[in-house]
């Protein structure tokens, strides 16, 4: 979704060609770091941090760039971030479910358990499945 909005590249450390398409365990920041520095040489004008180090992930930034981060990553570990908290009250909440029934709001589950199988969901998330995983209850 990111992409069609206009940005140039979408890495994911675990997304095959940025970090190596490396899936489950272990460190993939270093593979995401080199591919990063292949493609922005003097870094990326902004980070939205959902998962890693932000620490490491912030050393990729270009002089006046910013990381967003929903890991509560704020001013007080890095001057270019800012920690984004959601706010799940009733207003908020209708409209992202009124964006989800409309349209312009999609999140695309590439798998669904029922809930007899939730442990085998919990064991592929913790592989590193990509996309979203759901458990039908």
């Amino acid at each position: 979704m990111v992409g069609s909005k206009g940005l140039g590249h979408v890495g994911d450390a675990a997304a095959p060609g940025i970090g190596g398409g490396v899936r489950g365990g272990g460190d993939h920041a270093g593979n995401l770091t080199a591919e990063v520095r292949r493609i922005a040489p003097d870094g990326v004008s902004a980070i939205v941090h959902l998962a890693g180090d932000a620490g490491q992930l912030a050393g990729l930034l270009a002089t006046g760039g910013r990381i967003a981060s929903t890991l509560g990553f704020g001013p007080d570990q890095h001057p270019a971030a800012t920690a984004v908290m959601a706010i799940p009250d009733r207003a908020t909440l209708e409209r992202v479910a009124a964006d989800v029934v409309g349209g312009p709001l999609r999140v695309p589950i590439t798998r669904t358990y029922p809930l007899e199988e939730a442990p085998q969901a919990l064991a592929d998330f913790s592989a590193g499945a990509l996309g979203k995983l759901a458990v039908t209850v």
